[in-house]
């Protein structure tokens, strides 16, 4: 990656929704030129999805909750694959330490939360599930 790219990755992360052509006049590249090295990081893993942040009344609907998962035997590619499964999972890191993975998930409603922890607890191999459901998001 050079100073391009990773000007356009700014640009992106600040807002998604831009146009190529705007991205091009603020990194001095072409339209064209933008839109190859997008397809090229999107293609690389690099860009892996485009998201939306909600903000005012939306957010405040939102529940979240942190999942501590610990597995025995502890396989990372196959429960990675179910974890994608799950469009509500906003972060997912393997641990080290005596928790496996730790997820954070964003759902509509504590019914759709509730439904993925059920889903979580019927992973194979899962040993222990600990959930902290957050009351309010300080930074």
């Amino acid at each position: 990656m050079d100073k391009f790219d990773h000007a356009i990755i700014d640009l992106l992360s600040e807002n998604s929704r831009q146009s190529v052509a705007a991205i091009g006049n603020s990194v001095g590249l072409s339209r064209t030129a933008v839109n190859d090295r997008i397809r090229k990081l999107e293609g690389q893993g690099i860009i892996r999805k485009y998201t939306l942040e909600l903000g005012g009344d939306l957010q405040g609907q939102k529940v979240s909750a942190y999942f501590e998962l610990t597995f025995r035997p502890f396989d990372l590619q196959a429960v990675k694959q179910q974890f994608e499964r799950i469009p509500e999972v906003r972060q997912a890191h393997a641990l080290s330490g005596s928790t496996d993975v730790l997820l954070f998930v964003e759902a509509g409603s504590m019914e759709r939360l509730t439904r993925i922890r059920q889903q979580l607890a019927d992973l194979p191999d899962l040993e222990k599930i600990v959930t902290s459901t957050a009351l309010e998001q300080l930074v």
